[in-house]
């Protein structure tokens, strides 16, 4: 897992979950979205909001304050509420951990 950091293991993230974990300083959002992983910023861009308890569904991640939903493959927004993406982070899963890819 070079260049990546091991954060969770894959089983402790059931489908349609998420779980915050802290890489580098940075809080960030692992989603399992019906077998997909994602690794999101952890901060809505509406109004800093942690996504923590957001529902995951079809490939978002709805924000739990105001609903805001962004993409996890891009973190691109959906709606009108805010227009700034929230940073991605490349995942990895080895020896049944998730690794987040460091930077």
């Amino acid at each position: 897992m070079d260049d990546y950091i091991p954060v969770l293991e894959l089983q402790a993230l059931s489908p349609n979950t998420s779980e915050v974990v802290t890489v580098n300083g940075c809080e960030v959002l692992l989603c399992n979205a019906d077998g997909d992983i994602f690794a999101i910023e952890s901060r809505c861009s509406h109004q800093q909001e942690s996504l923590a308890g957001g529902r995951i569904r079809r490939g978002h991640v709805s924000c739990p304050l105001h609903g805001v939903r962004f993409k996890l493959s891009t973190g691109e927004p959906v709606g009108q509420l805010t227009r700034v993406a929230l940073k991605t982070f490349d995942v990895q899963i080895e020896g049944g951990m998730i690794g987040v890819k460091a930077g």
